[in-house]
């Protein structure tokens, strides 16, 4: 296999013994080698093009990675935790897996999600660790249940295509299947409004969290202010928003936020809501009359656990969306339910 770099060639030897081990510094400059045989220029965190980032990133703890390395000092696969969307910063996400096409009948991947799930996940003891699986395949996803994780939400249209054209191509925008390993946490009391208790109820039951979930009724307080953290992906033309706090002025903020997405080319926007307040209906309430539908629902999303409101300008095909579990594909029926009853 043969990668290039920055105008460099780099030779590969297929097929090598190869160890998998945590990040070292000299293996910087081999991570972006694979990165770039991979995906080309196209891999949206472009931290992995540049060799000092990938340093400075391990050594700040924003991203733990685990290599597949040959006895050469070859990296021929890689894998980490990190710091993503979450606005509970001791929540990592599980991804940026590749591994060299001619390493891909060994088990590199295999060895690297146990590591990931195993050893690392141990060793950096975050709260949990969740992964958004994209869904034009099953094979994260069932990588994912092997190492205990649970589907809890199902973001429609999320990614363009265009992502993986390299990898298990595809024309439309690929769903992804956000699943969740919970280490540490205790028992919460969640306010749930009305119409989505009975999702609430499904996602949960198989995730072993002492939740209380009690109905969010009560209205805005009065001049109370909305805490949202808003973040956009040009690369893939979504709109992310932790709603920390909602207040009265959350239908304005709303209405903010969409003009700033439109002006951005946000096809897909969502609101992450937190569920540790009594009138979390209402932001809800808002979200829906506004096209928002149900995606799923966030353990400690935000040390407290949130629910996902999603909308896009697509028309998804479900045919078109590969889940490798029951649940996962009820969560998709749920969603899917939502959608039509809340467009109308």
């Amino acid at each position: 296999m043969v990668q290039k770099n920055a105008g460099k060639t780099v030779s590969i030897e297929p097929y090598q013994k190869f160890v998998i081990d945590s990040f070292k510094a000299e293996d910087a400059r081999g991570i972006s080698n694979l990165f770039l045989s991979v995906y080309g220029s196209g891999y949206p965190i472009k931290t992995f093009y540049h060799p000092d980032r990938i340093i400075r990133e391990n050594a700040n703890g924003t991203i733990h990675s685990v290599v597949t390395r040959t006895a050469s000092g070859d990296i021929v696969g890689h894998g980490a935790l990190y710091r993503s969307s979450p606005w509970y910063n001791q929540l990592y996400e599980i991804g940026q897996m590749l591994v060299l096409p001619d390493y891909r009948t060994t088990f590199a991947a295999y060895k690297m999600n146990e590591y990931l799930g195993g050893e690392l996940l141990s060793r950096v003891a975050p709260a949990g660790i969740f992964g958004e699986a994209v869904c034009h395949h099953v094979i994260t996803q069932k990588s994912s249940v092997l190492i205990n994780m649970k589907d809890v939400a199902l973001e429609l249209d999320l990614m363009p295509g265009a992502t993986y054209a390299k990898e298990h191509g595809t024309g439309s925008r690929v769903s992804c299947l956000i699943q969740f390993k919970l280490c540490s946490g205790g028992a919460q009391k969640v306010y749930i409004p009305a119409c989505y208790r009975e999702q609430v109820n499904f996602i949960l039951h198989d995730l072993g969290l002492d939740r209380s979930l009690c109905e969010a009724s009560e209205p805005f307080p009065r001049s109370s202010k909305s805490v949202i953290r808003r973040k956009f992906f040009a690369h893939a033309g979504v709109g992310r928003f932790n709603v920390v706090s909602s207040g009265a002025d959350f239908g304005r903020k709303v209405t903010e936020l969409e003009r700033i997405g439109a002006e951005r080319g946000a096809v897909i926007l969502q609101f992450f809501v937190s569920m540790g307040e009594p009138w979390s209906c209402e932001a809800v309430s808002v979200l829906r009359n506004r096209g928002y539908f149900f995606g799923g629902y966030l353990p400690q999303w935000f040390d407290t656990d949130g629910i996902l409101m999603q909308k896009g300008d697509s028309n998804p095909d479900p045919t078109s969306i590969l889940l490798y579990t029951d649940k996962a594909r009820e969560i998709l029926r749920l969603v899917l339910e939502d959608r039509e009853r809340t467009l109308g």
